[in-house]
């Protein structure tokens, strides 16, 4: 019979790619490392990886272990640690989109940790299409994203809506305009986050049902220089709101209201469907005031 030893090994390898680094994580030797994957490769008759460059990739058989160890160690530490004392801490790998992780979990994470001291969160901020895959990759418990997204491995949770705001400079022409059509943006110079954003695809689509092209000036993942260039008047801008609040309020940026230009913008959880959820990941999502059960629900009756 295999063991948890051999699964954490297996598990480890899986996300990082390479036995050593593996071996560092888990604090063991590499050999014995190695031994506990060929012990397990052994017991199950099967080769669970296979090397591709210098990189270890999982297999077809190894993919299909792979969220079964997950679970089981997930479990493992659930039973470890309720018979623990008070005081051993837990750990929840959380992914966030830039807009999400600088923006929407300032107040949530320090809530959440009052509430549970004992646990450690880790919070990776990344482009939302590396959240998807680094938690479908299982190197990631939970992600947060501004989009919806379908994969047949993942659950999608529905958080919250933002409103995506286009922006100028106090000094631009347009802020002196009381009313405004998607049309009077023609011509206009844009600074825009790069377009795997999908911010940027959920602008771009809206805008082009008026426009015939939009002039992209400036692109960038620093939402810091998008900012600057459009305070300085180099083009107009559009991201949701809670990534230029302090800046509308301070006057520093201009808010246009659109007439005819509907942005919005959907936020979302995502997590893999086949690896069971700890305690703590559940008590996360719930601090975001969602019910994760009832909610995963929904999502698999497609509501």
């Amino acid at each position: 019979m295999f063991t948890l030893k051999q699964l954490a090994v297996f598990d480890a390898i899986a996300r990082l790619g390479s036995v050593s680094e593996a071996a560092e994580q888990l604090g063991m030797t590499q050999p014995a490392a190695s031994m506990s994957l060929q012990q397990l490769e052994q017991m199950l008759g099967a080769e669970l990886f296979v090397r591709v460059r210098k990189r270890l990739v999982l297999s077809e058989k190894g993919k299909a272990l792979q969220p079964m160890a997950r679970s089981m160690l997930v479990q493992a530490e659930e039973i470890t640690t309720s018979l623990a004392s008070a005081s051993q801490q837990k750990h929840v790998r959380i992914g966030a989109s830039p807009t999400v992780g600088d923006y929407l979990l300032n107040e949530i994470c320090p809530r959440f940790q009052k509430r549970h001291p004992q646990v450690r969160l880790s919070i990776s901020v990344m482009p939302a299409f590396d959240v998807i895959n680094r938690v479908d990759e299982m190197a990631l418990d939970l992600g947060l994203i501004e989009f919806i997204t379908v994969r047949p491995t993942l659950d999608m949770l529905r958080w919250r809506q933002e409103s995506l705001v286009v922006f100028c400079s106090p000094e631009h022409p347009l802020s002196r305009k009381k009313r405004l059509r998607a049309a009077d943006l023609k011509d206009q110079r844009w600074c825009l986050q790069h377009r795997f954003s999908d911010t940027r695809r959920q602008f771009t689509l809206a805008l082009l049902n008026h426009l015939s092209s939009l002039e992209v000036v400036l692109e960038s993942d620093s939402l810091n220089i998008l900012r600057s260039a459009v305070e300085t008047g180099i083009g107009l801008g559009c991201l949701p709101r809670p990534c230029i609040a302090r800046e509308l309020n301070d006057g520093r940026l201009q808010a246009l209201a659109i007439e005819d230009l509907d942005l919005t913008i959907p936020i979302s959880i995502v997590s893999r469907k086949d690896v069971r959820k700890s305690k703590h990941q559940e008590d996360f999502v719930a601090e975001l005031g969602i019910d994760h059960s009832n909610a995963v629900k929904a999502n698999e009756t497609g509501s």
